[in-house]
């Protein structure tokens, strides 16, 4: 009796070691090959994904540019430059302004974009600027849009850092 009870186990054994030597690795080539296949099909779809995806990208930069356009108009740098003058008489203004984005001094006839805290950028820098998500002027780091979502975001983010606010129930 005992050698039939030794039987049983010893085929039970082989019997599960054959079973994990022939699934296991059945299952880990099917899975491979489910892998090779998945990599092919994605292969010949990224470049229709990839495409779309940049001509979201655009659209979303054109509209940023189009709302700094509508916000902040673009003049020449001359006008500009009195503009400043009349309206803080008793600034100094340097000899040799240069656009802080691109470090070129500005010629009289450049096309600029004039920010609210009296900073000015060649119009292309700073669309260039505002267009990859930089809402904030490259030198003071004012909001370059006045109300926008990322000055009011700012405004609450020096809010929730200086009140802590307990809640009890």
């Amino acid at each position: 009796m005992a050698n039939a009870t030794e039987t049983e186990v010893r085929t039970g054994t082989r019997n599960g070691t054959l079973i994990i030597a022939i699934i296991v690795p059945s299952v880990l080539i099917i899975a491979l090959l489910g892998l090779i296949i998945f990599n092919r099909r994605r292969a010949f779809l990224l470049p229709q994904f990839g495409h779309d995806e940049a001509l979201v990208k655009e659209k979303r930069w054109q509209t940023r540019r189009d709302e700094l356009e509508s916000t902040i108009k673009s003049q020449d740098f001359r006008n500009w430059l009195e503009g400043q003058k009349e309206k803080k008489p008793g600034s100094h203004q340097t000899a040799d302004p240069l656009c802080a984005i691109c470090l070129d001094e500005f010629v009289h006839d450049a096309q600029v974009r004039g920010l609210q805290c009296s900073h000015a950028f060649h119009s292309h820098c700073l669309d260039e600027w505002f267009t990859r998500y930089n809402e904030y002027c490259p030198l003071c780091h004012g909001p370059i849009i006045p109300g926008s979502r990322a000055a009011r975001r700012k405004a609450r983010e020096r809010l929730d850092g200086s009140i802590p606010v307990i809640l009890m129930v």
